[in-house]
């Protein structure tokens, strides 16, 4: 690119009230998934316009802050649909007396076809750095469906979807990230210049129960396996507990970076030399607010980001010889059903990408999908229940079929490998590591459905 590029800049840089008066009635609007969403800057302005704005749609996944058009005097103007929760900002949107009609229902793996096919969106607002000499921004490490909202997704028929508006809010403060990160200043239509901290909130605090629950994780890994693990108490002490093993040449090839990679890399237990997609790498998608791994993805380039479609695709998981995956679950039924997104018709999250993961693992030879989960949750009334129960509640929503998962852990054992067991076996496997007060309630309904003899 010649340097012509700087007028065609200085031509797109606004305000964020110019910025938002490019949003029309009836426009969808949509953020990345994560550390890519903008600041509030360009997002409440556009709030600021609902006395103008009539039938708009603001599809959130994951939002990190609280916008205004996530509050309730902004419905009238802005309808709000969601592919994750996970964040107290946008649970606050699904209150307790509704179901989850408002979700949208979507794997990570397929998310940029369906926002670029099916659901394309009329205004994607999100968060670059400033451009290079080349006039290249980098979007950082979130590209989960980032570059299909400004760009959408190349055919054989040609390009199909990308934004008609496309805000990017330039922060000097954002971490510029390797991998397939550069998008040039021509695909943008405006630009608004900003410069915000990005969040880091402290680690959380791991109980014993996580301690436990990690320790039999650990068990069923492998030297030279490539490993799927995320964020949160339990996959901490996971990555704590990979870091003082002796584990050789793991590879990581995730949806979200963990944070134990610093370590895994420093230690050398993380080579990635057999992986079979781009060995030698750790390649990931998006990442979580971490003061640690912003340092660490600037310093790395063998630290490299992609759209979710190729980190999360089965083909490419499945072609992996020793893939592991290690998720949650809110519940499981006594077939080894895994609902982790849902209790009931109370929704908590998304289907997000634990099924790419389950299907890669599936697919991999001496591939393994662990299901690691406390033995018990609290209710709505703050009274212990069993994750582990005789069937998933009526109106929740299976994430993971039971035939995709190897092992079931929890503090109090191990169940598995779940493969070639009947529905019988599995269900005492599963009542073995259930918490001791559950259990004897658990064998009287396998007795009562007919599960046991």
């Amino acid at each position: 690119m010649s340097a012509d590029w700087i007028d065609l800049y200085k031509k797109k840089v606004c305000t964020a009230e110019e910025a938002a008066r490019a949003v029309k009635s009836g426009d969808r609007i949509m953020n990345p998934l994560c550390l890519g969403q903008p600041t509030n800057l360009i997002m409440d302005a556009i709030a600021d316009r609902k006395d103008e704005l009539t039938d708009c749609e603001f599809h959130a996944c994951l939002t990190l802050r609280p916008y205004k058009i996530l509050q309730p005097e902004y419905r009238k103007s802005f309808k709000i649909t969601a592919g994750f929760l996970g964040t107290p900002n946008l649970r606050s949107c699904f209150p307790e007396s509704e179901s989850y009609g408002r979700y949208v229902p979507v794997s990570s793996y397929s998310i940029t076809k369906q926002f670029s096919y099916y659901r394309r969106p009329d205004v994607a607002v999100f968060m670059t750095t400033p451009p290079d000499k080349d006039g290249f921004v980098n979007l950082g490490p979130d590209l989960f469906y980032t570059r299909a909202l400004a760009e959408g997704s190349q055919t054989s028929k040609g390009v199909i979807g990308g934004a008609r508006v496309i805000i990017a809010e330039e922060n000097d403060m954002y971490p510029p990230a390797f991998g397939y990160t550069k998008l040039h200043v021509s695909k943008l239509t405006h630009i608004v210049r900003n410069s915000a901290k990005l969040p880091a909130p402290p680690p959380p605090k791991p109980t014993d129960v996580h301690h436990k629950i990690a320790m039999n994780v650990m068990s069923l890994l492998r030297d030279r396996d490539t490993i799927q693990i995320g964020i949160g108490a339990l996959p901490m002490v996971v990555s704590d507990l990979i870091v003082k093993s002796d584990l050789k040449d793991i590879g990581i090839l995730t949806e979200m970076l963990p944070t134990g990679a610093p370590q895994w890399v420093e230690k050398g237990i993380c080579t990635g030399k057999y992986k079979k997609f781009r060995p030698g790498e750790i390649n990931c998608t998006f990442m979580g607010p971490s003061a640690e791994l912003y340092e660490f993805i600037q310093k790395n380039d063998f630290v490299k980001f992609f759209p979710s479609n190729m980190t999360n695709h089965p083909a490419v998981l499945g072609a992996e010889t020793q893939l592991v995956g290690v998720n949650g679950a809110l519940e499981i039924d006594l077939a080894g059903q895994i609902a982790s997104l849902t209790c009931g018709e109370r929704i908590f999250s998304g289907h997000g990408g634990q099924l790419d993961f389950a299907v890669g693992c599936r697919m991999s030879e001496f591939g393994r999908m662990i299901i690691a989960t406390e033995s018990v949750g609290r209710g709505e009334d703050r009274k212990p229940i069993s994750r582990i129960v005789k069937y998933l509640k009526p109106g929740g929503l299976v994430n993971t079929p039971a035939h995709f998962v190897d092992y079931i852990v929890t503090e109090n054992g191990i169940a598995g490998p779940l493969d070639g067991m009947s529905v019988a076996e599995r269900a005492m496997a599963l009542i073995r590591i259930a918490h001791p007060d559950f259990q004897d309630e658990l064998v009287k309904a396998a007795k009562d459905r007919g599960i046991f003899k």
